[in-house]
């Protein structure tokens, strides 16, 4: 029985993309970012769409013209609609070509012994090769990290499958790469998902997802000196009072220490003379 986890959490939720840690967020690939969404492709993709959408502000003077001094920028969206079938007439791919072994092979005889520090080295280096082999193959793309780790079940169809991989997106707050027509769309959440199943046929399910751009607001550290712009003239000066010994007191300050601490004489400035 195929139960949707709504009280779970995510499969995703260990990688918490939204906190753009450069070691978990890799995962995405956004220099070399797989195909489809986030690796999935339908089996046909009806519809692509996407809209680009700005807020202009409007001031109106005593004259009643209107005035349009701003320009804010909605994040870019995106909506893909496909179909998801049980059983899929593929076209047959030819085999890759295997590739010529080595023609000039090692000749047992002329191989030098290893030491067995050099032999125990080199096999802690393949075996570290392989297991990032492994992961890199196994974690390509969100799409490979959830068929590694969520498995279809033998009494689970494919339409549940795959709605399952959008519902484990959406939950996860997912930010993954978009393919369309037009380019590649990175930093992309799921806004929406409507899945279909019509009543003529139970082994086919339309799905149409909206996605949205996420930008995150990061947090810039200025060292003194190096203020440019506008902060130059807004940036407050020190006030030394309270600290001793850091700065050489001026010569008006030395007066004024001077005449508190003579006897007899009130606190304060010095009267006029």
């Amino acid at each position: 029985m195929n139960i949707v986890p709504t009280n779970d959490p995510s499969i995703y939720a260990a990688l918490n993309t939204l906190v753009l840690n450069q070691q978990q967020y890799a995962l995405v690939r956004p220099d070399n970012p797989p195909p489809g969404i986030a690796g999935f492709l339908f089996d046909v993709v009806d519809d692509d769409s996407s809209e680009l959408e700005s807020d202009i502000t409007d001031y109106f003077i005593e004259d009643n013209s209107s005035i349009q001094d701003h320009i804010a920028l909605r994040p870019e969206t995106v909506t893909i609609s496909g179909k998801i079938a049980e059983l899929v007439q593929s076209v047959v791919q030819n085999k890759p070509i295997s590739k010529i072994g080595n023609p000039l092979p090692l000749v047992g005889g002329l191989i030098p012994v290893l030491t067995p520090q050099a032999v125990q080295n080199e096999t802690a280096a393949a075996e570290n090769t392989a297991q990032s082999n492994a992961a890199i193959t196994s974690n390509e793309s969100l799409w490979g990290y959830y068929n590694s780790r969520s498995p279809q079940q033998p009494s689970q169809t494919k339409q549940s499958y795959i709605y399952g991989y959008f519902y484990q997106l959406w939950k996860g707050r997912q930010l993954f790469t978009v393919e369309t027509p037009w380019g590649y769309f990175t930093n992309m959440a799921i806004q929406s998902i409507s899945a279909t199943q019509g009543a003529e046929t139970r082994f086919v399910s339309n799905f149409t997802i909206t996605f949205k751009k996420i930008r995150v607001a990061r947090s810039i550290t200025i060292n003194p000196g190096s203020n440019a712009g506008r902060s130059v003239f807004q940036v407050a000066s020190e006030n030394p009072n309270g600290t001793i010994g850091q700065l050489t007191p001026t010569s008006l300050q030395l007066r004024q220490i001077e005449n508190q601490m003579t006897p007899g004489r009130p606190f304060g400035p010095a009267p006029f003379l």
